[in-house]
């Protein structure tokens, strides 16, 4: 007598249900498209408000501002402590008195507080950029 061989599914449930055969059917075209997906549902939308705030929109509606004018001090100190840029952004929060806007951060997901820290230096960079009179798209 055969048994047939089960693959146990660990899973918390609150994203909906994984069928095993799932994995069958994977291939690079599915992969791609969740990607997608996922950049879209995980993206932080956001905007420049009178030249001097960076404000990102997060995916749960939750808006953190950060400012674009930083002391150099300041930014020594973010690089000197702190290596990526999510720390350097939450630490820029907290060194400017904003506790909550840093621990807003904390429970964003990881992919959307990436983004947003990646787009407020990007902004940063070019804003510094365009005060030198180089163009952002140079």
């Amino acid at each position: 007598m055969t048994t047939k061989e089960t693959t146990p599914v660990v899973w918390d449930g609150r994203e909906g249900e994984i069928d095993a055969s799932m994995f069958d059917a994977w291939d690079e075209a599915a992969e791609e498209a969740a990607i997608q997906h996922a950049a879209r549902v995980m993206d932080v939308r956001y905007i420049i408000v009178e030249g001097r705030t960076f404000a990102g929109r997060f995916p749960d509606g939750t808006i953190v501002k950060a400012p674009l004018s930083i002391s150099v001090d300041d930014l020594d100190a973010l690089t000197a402590e702190h290596d990526n840029p999510v720390d350097q952004v939450k630490a820029l929060l907290e060194r400017i008195g904003d506790a909550d806007g840093a621990k807003a951060l904390g429970v964003q997901n990881l992919t959307s507080v990436v983004i947003y820290a990646n787009r407020f230096f990007d902004v940063f960079q070019r804003v510094a950029q365009a005060s030198m009179g180089k163009s952002s798209g140079s």
